[in-house]
């Protein structure tokens, strides 16, 4: 199945396919490994940062390398702000893109949303591509700070429906309330906007939730229940590492073996995303 087909059968079945973002190895492994014990489908995420820290073709090479033993491993370029990014991650093998446009007007988003969309399938059909509307205020750190949104900032279902309609996307990533990182408060999601935003774009659109990390586990399930399908994870990960590695360090002082320093980090993320994907209900959704 390609992820199109998984995203079908997601919001079909109300579960939701995890996206967790990664910007090493180690992360990766952990995403890798819980993602096969959990039988589950799941979309490794890497930003333009992400990306430029890793390498493009590093980044192909490594998912080409896990899905041997995993085949169900998807790879997005996430919050791509530029044409030509989506192009060069287009080349160089990635299975999916998120270009986010959110910052440009309505008009300019449709024109720049349109030209991936029409690269990227005429390169590969399969690939799945992203768009975004509405504005995620945010950035993936643990911030300690208040962050006001306000209705403005929030997708509007007749906007959505000419999005999707005027660009072809596979996949619409919404504001409702969502604030990128870990805040001093709990985002509160409008779930009466998520239901008439998912009743106005067509069924085979994929809703994507981002900014995961803050959202209380009682919010993801009924934003699953009303029509998202795909859910994005990076700031919980960055602060268990950090605080995983930290400790480590702390407590084995004369260790310079960095693998061992690790272990036990990629353990305590493993079972973080395995919490996740029960979470998300797309554990043993994989046919054997």
């Amino acid at each position: 199945m390609n992820l199109k087909d998984f995203f079908n059968k997601a919001n079909k079945e109300s579960w939701a396919i995890g996206h967790f973002n990664v910007s090493n190895l180690e992360l990766l492994k952990a995403v890798v490994e819980a993602a096969k014990e959990a039988g589950s489908p799941v979309v490794i995420g890497t930003s333009e940062g992400e990306r430029e820290w890793l390498g493009l073709k590093s980044a192909v090479a490594l998912i080409k390398s896990y899905r041997e033993d995993w085949p169900n491993i998807f790879l997005n370029a996430d919050h791509t702000k530029s044409t030509e990014a989506i192009f060069e991650a287009v080349d160089a093998g990635y299975d999916s893109v998120h270009f986010d446009g959110s910052a440009l007007s309505f008009k300019d988003n449709i024109n720049e949303t349109r030209i991936a969309v029409r690269y990227t399938k005429g390169k590969n059909k399969n690939i799945s591509v992203e768009g975004e509307l509405g504005y995620l205020k945010g950035d993936s750190q643990l911030t300690g700070k208040k962050i006001a949104v306000t209705p403005d900032d929030y997708t509007k279902p007749e906007e959505a429906l000419k999005f999707v309609n005027d660009t072809g996307i596979d996949r619409l990533a919404i504001a409702i309330g969502n604030i990128h990182g870990i805040n001093l408060d709990e985002p509160e999601l409008d779930f009466d906007l998520l239901e008439a935003i998912r009743k106005a774009v067509p069924e085979n659109v994929a809703l994507v939730l981002h900014a995961g990390s803050g959202i209380k586990d009682a919010d993801i399930k009924k934003a699953i229940s009303l029509g998202i399908s795909n859910i994005h994870i990076s700031t919980e990960l960055r602060v268990l590492f950090r605080d995983g590695l930290e400790k480590q360090l702390e407590e084995n002082p004369e260790e310079y073996a960095l693998y061992k320093l690790e272990k036990e980090v990629v353990g305590d993320i493993k079972e973080l995303i395995r919490q996740k994907m029960r979470l998300f209900g797309s554990v043993n959704k994989v046919k054997p």
